[in-house]
């Protein structure tokens, strides 16, 4: 058997006889869109142009502008977040500070009526019995007296306030 090389397959002998096809072009081309034609005169054209440059410098400047109010609202949204953690943490402090409140108060009204428990047969001068009523006036003829105790020396005054004495010693704070 002769091999025959047909140009197309070389090499190739079953297809010796098989017609050629004929060469195209390796790649189809599509037709192009019409593009519309279309002319102005040379100052519509500059009027354009100009219009265009205006326009592109417009947007450049928006931007711009945008770009830096994004830039301001990051750190707006920074500052409220960090603000919001602030104030989640003061009003976690304030709950404490409110249950820390609530715990001296209830501390306080037990020492105040202990306080009025023992002072009970103890009669301040210019004073009734201490009672819930008067407290805080007796509490301050106290303070006074205690103040005031290089001033009046006198035995009276030096008995009442050992008698008191002796009466609140038993008051565990």
């Amino acid at each position: 058997m002769t091999l025959r090389n047909s140009g197309l397959f070389p090499g190739c002998a079953s297809m010796h006889n098989m017609p050629r096809a004929p060469r195209t072009s390796s790649f189809v081309q599509t037709p192009k869109p019409p593009c519309p034609q279309t002319t102005f005169a040379s100052d519509s054209s500059i009027e354009s142009d100009e219009e265009i440059r205006h326009l592109d410098e417009e947007i450049k400047e928006l931007n711009e502008s945008n770009l830096k109010i994004e830039a301001d609202m990051m750190k707006l949204q920074t500052q409220i977040t960090s603000m919001e953690s602030n104030l989640k943490t003061i009003e976690e402090e304030n709950k404490l500070i409110e249950q820390n409140n609530e715990s001296l108060l209830k501390e306080l009204a037990g020492l105040s009526q202990a306080l009025i428990s023992s002072l009970a047969d103890i009669q301040l001068p210019q004073m009734g019995p201490i009672s819930e009523q008067n407290f805080e006036a007796y509490v301050s003829t106290l303070t006074d007296m205690y103040s005031n105790l290089e001033r009046d020396s006198s035995p009276e005054c030096k008995a009442l306030l050992e008698s008191i004495r002796q009466a609140v010693k038993g008051i565990h704070v």
